[in-house]
């Protein structure tokens, strides 16, 4: 997921794109997944490179 997928609101659709493909990808080949059924990545809710100190995020 690039920043601007997220950004401009396309992350849910891809994930949902990313989910129907590896659960036909599941179906064609199932001895390929040998612990489950495979699901996309959850996605992240923050995400930061530098993440201020607690209290000043508080502040905003």
């Amino acid at each position: 997921m690039t920043p601007a997928d997220v950004h401009e609101g396309y992350a849910e659709a891809i994930t949902e794109q990313r989910a129907q493909v590896l659960k036909d990808a599941y179906e064609q080949h199932p001895e390929r997944f040998v612990n489950k059924i495979p699901e996309p990545p959850i996605l992240s809710t923050e995400v930061w490179i530098n993440q201020p100190p607690e209290d000043e995020m508080k502040d905003t």
